[in-house]
């Protein structure tokens, strides 16, 4: 049975994570936090070069980051394809799911160390931040209607993408921009009340609340956040 290192509050971990509860594939998951290294856990940087997580567990060994690992489990385990058929089709997929990952989760990261210290951000970084959310937010509508699924008519890895890093960029408008930055992408709010629906999305939104109060204690403890 392969096996998922990682923790249920991060996002990066849950995308494997929902992939395999798609797929309805066996897996085993090991909570392992970030933040290896002297002070904790250096181990881990066997599986994890850098101690991020996710990493992979496999009979031939570890995969570390979120898309290798899709990869390999969309090539072990193919049915149900979490990509379109056509070459054309799977590169809008991957185009989607990279915008979402570049211009949305990447930029609204900059404030995470903000939200999770309860202190308020530089002037200048968050004008940056909401300069380029409202950027991406308007472009967004050009690679998705969302009037199903993030991409065609089959849940797909840009759903994946969509679930699990959009809502991070509502958190840090509402918390520093008195706004939900994604409000005026049409389709989107009604996207989300259909994926909410989904079991394997259910699961992932539980264990991840579940776990965000051991994971705030164990920065806690290891920072002083």
């Amino acid at each position: 049975m392969i096996r998922l290192h990682g923790f249920s509050a991060s996002n990066y971990y849950n995308v494997p994570k929902l992939a395999l509860l798609e797929k309805g594939v066996e897996f085993e998951e090991v909570l392992s936090y970030t933040g290896v290294g002297p002070k904790y856990k250096p181990e881990y940087l066997d599986k994890s070069p850098l101690g991020k997580v996710p990493a992979l567990e496999t009979p031939k060994g570890f995969i570390s980051e979120s898309r290798p690992i899709l990869e390999y489990i969309e090539r072990t385990y193919p049915e149900p394809s979490l990509i379109p058929q056509s070459p054309f089709d799977v590169a809008k997929v991957q185009e989607l799911s990279q915008f979402i990952e570049l211009y949305f989760e990447l930029v609204a990261r900059r404030l995470i160390p903000n939200l999770l210290g309860g202190t308020q951000p530089h002037p200048a970084v968050l004008k940056e931040v909401e300069t380029g959310l409202d950027k991406a937010a308007a472009a967004l509508p050009k690679l998705s209607s969302f009037d199903q699924f993030a991409y065609g008519d089959k849940f797909t890895v840009a759903d994946i993408a969509a679930i699990l890093n959009l809502p991070i960029v509502r958190n840090v408008g509402k918390a520093f921009l008195d706004r939900d930055p994604l409000a005026e992408v049409p389709g989107l709010h009604d996207y989300f009340k259909r994926m909410a629906q989904r079991p394997a999305v259910q699961k992932v939104q539980a264990d991840a609340a579940k776990n965000r109060p051991q994971f705030m204690a164990h920065l806690k403890a290891l920072y002083g956040i």
